[in-house]
């Protein structure tokens, strides 16, 4: 890094004079015809207009780039710098009288200026931006080609919360996704959009912003796929745990569980859930415990121990 910053100086020291050389020398070719255009109006003062032009113009570009520097820009000092530069670049071609080669040689120059200055500002911009990491980094245009939609709302969700690196970007997805999983796996895959409870589904559009500063390492897509009643990183909180359960559901399970005791078996979770939603029944494998409470069943069993018939002790 210290190499590199002697690089940079360097660099700008041999470049420096050059870009101030070119100013000079467009204020010089300009002078004269500026203050020939003048002169009707200002007489033997007519030689401070093209001066107080080209100083104007110099402090205001030096006054935007130093803007940039603190990362405090106002862009109404370049376009005024603008309109003074075509101004002149224009008093320029008039005194070329339509010549196209006056005309290419008064706006060259000028032209050149301004490519110049901007370079230098979007270098300033650039660095300034990796220095307080205000800088959005371009996502791969591999991933535009492949995968152009979901690239796209990858790509404005990191412009609307302002999320400087892609694989934050990428983490921060990956636990939106995992959040309106789960919220489909509770009510719906298409449904949960006008099932699920109005705070969870508001709480869908802060998630980049409540999950910027968080530390907690993120599980891989292994991991959770291991894991399917693992929790997602992202909790809607107790308000969408304590939904109520449909009477419908209830008595129904009331009635699984019912047979199963008769039958003289114990149901584990995954059976339980099996049974019901062969029935036509949407149910989420972490509510059906609290289900089985509500339906009066008995402790559940296991989940490590199989489903099989269990001789009832006698009493």
């Amino acid at each position: 890094m210290p190499a590199r910053g002697r690089a940079v100086k360097v660099a700008a020291s041999a470049i420096a004079p050059l870009v101030l050389a070119l100013a000079v020398l467009g204020a010089v070719g300009s002078f004269a015809t500026v203050r020939d255009m003048a002169e009707p109006w200002f007489g033997q003062l007519a030689w401070i207009v093209p001066i107080g032009l080209d100083i104007g113009i110099f402090v205001l570009l030096a006054w935007d780039l130093l803007m940039e520097y603190l990362a405090l820009p106002w862009p109404v000092l370049r376009w005024v710098a603008w309109a003074f530069i075509a101004g002149t670049v224009a008093v320029n071609v008039l005194a070329a009288g339509g010549d196209p080669a006056g005309v290419v040689m008064h706006a060259a120059m000028p032209v050149l200026f301004i490519v110049v200055v901007e370079g230098v500002r979007h270098l300033i911009r650039q660095w300034v931006g990796l220095a307080t990491g205000r800088r959005i980094e371009r996502i791969p245009a591999a991933r535009w080609l492949l995968a152009p939609i979901s690239t796209a709302l990858l790509w404005r969700r990191m412009v609307l919360w302002h999320v400087t690196t892609y694989q934050r970007a990428l983490d921060l997805e990956y636990r939106h996704l995992l959040a309106v999983s789960r919220l489909q796996q509770r009510h719906g895959r298409w449904t949960w959009r006008w099932r699920a409870p109005l705070d969870a589904r508001l709480a869908l559009r802060w998630l980049p912003a409540e999950l910027t500063g968080r530390s907690t390492p993120l599980p891989s897509p292994m991991e959770a796929a291991d894991d399917p009643e693992r929790d997602p990183p992202y909790d809607h909180g107790e308000e969408d745990r304590a939904e109520p359960f449909d009477e419908e559901l209830v008595e129904t399970t009331r009635r699984i569980l019912a047979e199963a005791s008769r039958q003289g078996m114990r149901l584990n979770r995954t059976e339980l859930g099996r049974r019901l939603r062969a029935l036509g029944f949407s149910i989420a494998n972490d509510r059906i415990t609290e289900l089985r409470a509500v339906a009066g069943g008995d402790h559940e069993q296991r989940p490590d121990q199989p489903t099989s018939q269990i001789p009832r002790t006698e009493q």
